[in-house]
């Protein structure tokens, strides 16, 4: 099955989370599919013709690409 089309995310929002992952912040992310997801933005990057960040949680590294992330809260 492919993937749907990647829906491009506002400048700001690609800046606040390239700002989480300089800062190394720990962030909270409410996704598009329910789950909630604790941890570090480690890196935000564009692959496959989408954007994605390298998601750092306490069991272990997660990639999600940014049109599925409805919300990011600093913890």
């Amino acid at each position: 099955m492919a993937e749907e089309r990647y829906e491009p995310v506002s400048c700001d929002y690609h800046d606040q989370l390239e700002a989480a992952a300089m800062h190394h912040q720990r962030v909270k992310l409410q996704l598009d599919d329910g789950r909630t997801e604790q941890g570090r933005v480690e890196d935000v990057y564009t692959a496959r013709g989408a954007e994605f960040i390298r998601f750092a949680t306490d069991d272990g590294p997660e990639e999600i690409r940014l049109d599925h992330i409805i919300s990011m809260k600093e913890e």
